[in-house]
């Protein structure tokens, strides 16, 4: 870039020294230092397409120099270097372990990651949805309810507890909380929830654990019985829409990557930073679900509508 820009100049007839100034200009921009080091793990689809969807995003807020690493590298290996970045954006479980041995040396911020890392924990944001935003879909678009049911698994949404409480109050809803270990248990106790519930005052907030949700046992079965019963599963993962919860509020990838670059450099900047839901979402909603349960809503308002036509 220098070379082309010094060879433009000294076309046009300029004098030597300022042929070399623009010259120096020119390889100080190429070698600024970016605002963030992010670092991804090598990973497959369709996980690798989240990840680069969320560097995109960061890419808004920040300069980024991004590194890969091994999915199954030795957090210590490779060797991460600092390039005069003011902050790392970790992203997923292995790219933490890695970014620890810069913790002395920089800020380190994490996300796509569902529950704190690190110890202590790393700031960020979590892959799970915010309550609060779910909860006020729920209300807007169903005012009857007042009982929401969330089963969780402490060790992974454990952190999320105080939140949910929190904005179901703010929603004005009762929110019955019940921790669960396995797949097993949390089948029994949905079919306890399920065969119990009101139809018009209650709703089941479907976990994204995967330990608690088996898309070919448990998910079925919970479907099968809100289904007869006329309940109203919601949920914050857009691949329970498609087998028939009624609605999800889910990431938006791209702009969860913007919103982290942005908190990161504001908490490089001193500014506080904890671990923190998702608030940059979108919407699906199914509409045979909608149907059944002769709930009529503004299709063109969500960002997803399936079963598509």
């Amino acid at each position: 870039m220098a070379q082309r820009i010094a060879g433009g100049l000294r076309g046009r007839g300029l004098p030597g020294r300022l042929i070399a100034f623009a010259a120096l200009l020119a390889t100080g921009l190429s070698a600024a230092a970016a605002d963030v080091l992010a670092i991804v793990p090598d990973v497959s689809e369709p996980y690798r397409a989240v990840l680069y969807q969320i560097v995109d995003g960061m890419r808004r807020s920040a300069s980024v120099r991004l590194v890969q690493i091994p999915s199954g590298a030795d957090p210590g290996q490779p060797a991460l270097t600092v390039e005069g970045e003011r902050v790392v954006i970790a992203l997923g479980g292995t790219a933490a372990q890695a970014a620890d041995a810069l913790r002395t040396r920089l800020p380190v911020v994490a996300g796509a990651v569902v529950a704190p890392t690190g110890m202590p924990p790393l700031p960020g944001v979590s892959l799970e949805t915010d309550p609060e935003a779910l909860f006020k879909h729920l209300t807007a678009l169903l005012p009857t309810i007042r009982t929401v049911h969330w089963l969780y698994r402490p060790e992974r949404s454990g952190w999320m507890l105080d939140r949910a409480q929190a904005a179901a109050r703010h929603s004005r809803l009762k929110l019955v909380v019940v921790a669960v270990d396995n797949a097993r248990s949390a089948a029994q106790r949905y079919q306890e929830i399920l065969d119990r519930a009101d139809s018009q005052t209650d709703a089941v907030w479907l976990s994204q654990d995967p330990a608690l949700i088996g898309a070919d046992s448990t998910l079925p079965d919970i479907l099968g019985r809100a289904w007869a019963r006329n309940i109203v599963v919601f949920s914050g993962s857009v691949q329970h829409v498609s087998h028939g919860v009624l609605f999800a509020l889910y990431p938006d990838n791209t702009a969860m990557g913007e919103n982290l670059a942005r908190l990161a450099l504001a908490h490089a900047g001193g500014a506080p930073f904890t671990f923190e839901p998702n608030r940059e979402l979108q919407s699906a909603i199914n509409r045979r679900t909608a149907e059944h349960l002769g709930i009529a809503p503004e299709l063109a308002r969500y960002d997803l509508v399936l079963p598509a036509r």
